[in-house]
């Protein structure tokens, strides 16, 4: 069996949890402090009850446009900043701190979208407990962040990534222990970690731009390795593109051209930048079985889901491509820009037409199961 359902967040059904932010002068609900929740964000479950939409729309819309802004023009204007360790050549996305702090509002503005649902395999709520492992962990944010969603499990959590420079210092006080390794996903785990078929379910989500095409089949394969039979793994990407509904040159030629930046973005360096369209294959090729797929409608801007967060979600946008004008070849980027300048001078104009007029990407949960036998 397998299937694919199309969801706008407002469709899902509003569950009721338990969010809590512990700050050093003591425990509060989840607000708009920004990068404050940095390594905060856990289960209380004596809190108060507070709706998922509600709460994350509010944390989400509260980070200001100031901060993102602030954050995208010390790129624009070409600071020096410190390299990722061990990324170099692997992760086309910004190699910095700052990318950490972009990745935590990514995550708030996709548990937006999704009214708060990180794993959308269903029977996963069958079980009492759960050892889990997210693929790209980068500082682990995603599995910090599981325990919301899944207050009565009993949860063991890892992750792996590339990179360990940004992995935070272990925590004895942490509800939940969350263990981090270093680890290239494109080949298999060592056997000294004794992880063949240790897990029941594994995440990895916007791997796109870190994983060429052709590696995509031995990545998944050396996930599934670790995978206990009848776990689940679920991949997370977007159909940035859609081939059929391009925007119209004349109206829209900013996110027009955003579609040639992304195109060149990926396949300049071997990577495939529709690669949501093909998840699905990829896991029934992998041997999977009751391959499913879960769609979001992820609107920026103007199509956002709410008022408040079509400044700052244009922004969080347009930020994630500032730093790629240190990859721009003699020549510039085709249809895009000549140089530099040209490139953020369009990245400022992208800005502005996707306030006006609207992105809206859709996100493809794509789970499979691994057989029995």
């Amino acid at each position: 069996m397998g299937g694919i359902t199309n969801v706008s967040g407002r469709q899902l059904k509003r569950e009721m949890v338990l969010i809590t932010v512990f700050h050093h002068n003591g425990i509060e609900l989840i607000n708009a402090t920004g990068i404050a929740i940095t390594h905060s964000f856990w289960l209380n479950r004596s809190a108060a009850l507070v709706s998922v939409p509600e709460v994350l729309l509010s944390e989400f819309a509260g980070m200001a446009s100031a901060t993102v802004s602030a954050v995208a023009g010390s790129v624009t204007a070409s600071t020096p900043l410190a390299p990722f360790s061990g990324t170099e050549g692997s992760y086309m996305l910004p190699h910095h701190a700052q990318e950490i702090e972009r990745l935590h509002r990514q995550h708030l503005f996709m548990n937006t979208t999704t009214e708060g649902q990180l794993l959308v395999v269903p029977p996963i709520h069958e079980k009492n407990s759960l050892r889990v492992l997210d693929s790209g962990a980068a500082d682990g944010f995603w599995l910090r962040d599981l325990p919301r969603q899944l207050p009565s499990h009993d949860l063991e959590l890892y992750g792996v990534d590339i990179g360990s420079d940004l992995f935070p210092a272990p925590d004895e006080n942490a509800p939940y222990k969350v263990e981090l390794r270093s680890h290239d996903v494109r080949t298999p785990f060592p056997r000294s970690w004794e992880w063949s078929s240790k897990f029941d379910v594994i995440n990895q989500r916007l791997l796109i731009w870190g994983i060429q095409s052709s590696e995509w089949p031995r990545v998944i394969s050396n996930l599934v390795s670790s995978l206990k039979p009848g776990g689940y793994i679920q991949l997370v990407e977007a159909e940035w593109i859609d081939p059929n509904n391009l925007a119209d040159e004349k109206t829209r030629p900013q996110l027009r051209k955003q579609a040639a930046l992304q195109e060149w973005s990926t396949a300049s360096f071997g990577m495939d930048i529709h690669i949501a369209y093909k998840l699905e294959g990829l896991l029934r090729g992998a041997g999977l079985e009751e391959v499913s797929k879960i769609q979001f409608d992820h609107g920026y801007g103007a199509l956002a889901r709410s008022k408040d967060q079509r400044n700052v979600s244009a922004e969080l946008w347009v930020e994630c491509f500032r730093t790629l004008d240190e990859k721009i070849p003699d020549g510039g980027i085709p249809g895009v820009a000549a140089n530099s300048k040209e490139f953020h001078e369009f990245l400022d104009a992208l800005e502005v037409e996707i306030k006006t007029y609207g992105y809206q990407p859709k996100l493809n949960y794509v789970y499979g199961r691994k057989p029995l036998a």
